[in-house]
């Protein structure tokens, strides 16, 4: 295990989400005189290993100060990310955090799925003396206000534009929901519970919001100017998406991009991602085998939300549960991320930079 340094500002507790990347990470580890292991061979090993700190974390704001963390790896297998594998996936979320307040973490954050395992049970991390969020609400500032940049670079009015959700009654959809109910012409939403579809339809339809809803998302696709995917899906067809369609690739993993070719004039881009414009340094050194982006100090916004916190010295439960990001919230913390020059990511997908 790492050696963690004195102080540890924030924790990260998060996930590799294919075995490509694990492959690449696991092998990175290795001198030329171990050789690599194949994929099978890292398959019957990775999702046995118990979670453990894999590197620490420097990072510098513009203000000139600098905080510390460490990363928290679950060895999650990628293949299990499913509902029925949920009971196996919390034991490791559990252990994680105690991973993280043994090392005397301030501030821990939930990153991808191990926050969506544990969604509205926070009640084992109620008692710790570390606080821990989920990073929704910087992740969901990210998403609302890349959308809103990447439209107007695109020259697309918002206020004429009917903007398709994918994933709207999850805490991030919610979010966005909430942020640009009274945004946009209409809304579109789309999520797997019909029940909760309709309760967040009546809610809105109360406040006279302009929506249409169904767990199809073919039945809304054609009308969509603008698309959010909060969470992942294939079923997404882009030929049925308007030529000049805008969308937001925000779930997790990011599996959108294969499927532009079916309609090349679609313009995707990767969403709830923030960049630290001082940077960050991992010690020891694995950006060669685990950084994937096409430019410097780009992370997640779940992950960048335990770093806005430790900077600003905010040691609270930011976000928790389903549906409690206000757009007050999303402004405040998107305002506290800038004050430390941490900003909305250039606009990328799997390609690169967005829109070459």
């Amino acid at each position: 295990m790492v050696s963690s340094t004195s102080s540890i500002d924030f924790a990260v507790i998060g996930h590799q989400d294919n075995w490509e990347g694990i492959e690449r990470f696991v092998n990175g580890l290795r001198t030329p005189e171990q050789g690599k292991l194949s994929v099978e061979k890292i398959k019957s090993i990775f999702p046995f290993i118990p979670p453990r700190v894999l590197f620490n974390v420097q990072v510098k704001s513009i203000t000139g100060s600098q905080i510390n963390g460490i990363y928290i790896d679950t060895f999650f297998d990628p293949d299990k990310l499913d509902i029925q594998y949920s009971k196996a996936n919390s034991s490791k979320v559990i252990q994680a955090a105690s991973c993280a307040e043994k090392e005397g973490a301030r501030i821990t954050t939930l990153g991808g799925f191990t926050s969506i395992v544990l969604e509205g049970n926070f009640n084992y991390f109620a008692r710790k003396a570390t606080k821990f969020t989920t990073g929704n609400t910087l992740t969901a500032a990210y998403i609302v206000k890349g959308v809103e940049t990447a439209a107007g670079q695109s020259h697309i009015n918002l206020a004429n534009s009917k903007l398709l959700i994918v994933g709207a009654t999850g805490d991030i959809g919610m979010a966005c929901v909430t942020y640009f109910k009274n945004k946009v012409k209409q809304l579109l939403l789309c999520a797997r519970s019909l029940n909760r579809l309709e309760n967040l339809a009546k809610f809105l339809l109360e406040e006279n919001v302009n929506i249409k809803f169904s767990v199809s998302v073919d039945e809304l696709l054609q009308d969509a100017d603008v698309i959010i995917c909060v969470a992942s899906t294939t079923g997404l067809n882009f030929r049925d998406c308007k030529k000049d369609a805008l969308i937001c690739d925000a779930g997790y993993p990011k599996n959108l991009d294969k499927r532009i070719h079916d309609n090349p004039e679609v313009q995707l881009f990767h969403g709830g991602m923030g960049q630290v414009s001082m940077g960050f340094c991992f010690n020891p050194d694995y950006s060669n085998s685990i950084y994937c982006y096409p430019v410097p100090g780009i992370a997640h916004g779940c992950i960048l939300e335990a770093m806005v916190l430790a900077f600003e010295n905010k040691i609270e439960s930011y976000s928790t549960g389903r549906g409690n990001i206000t757009t007050d919230k999303i402004e405040e913390i998107y305002a506290c991320g800038l004050k430390h020059g941490i900003t909305l990511a250039p606009f990328h997908n799997a390609y690169g930079l967005w829109p070459d």
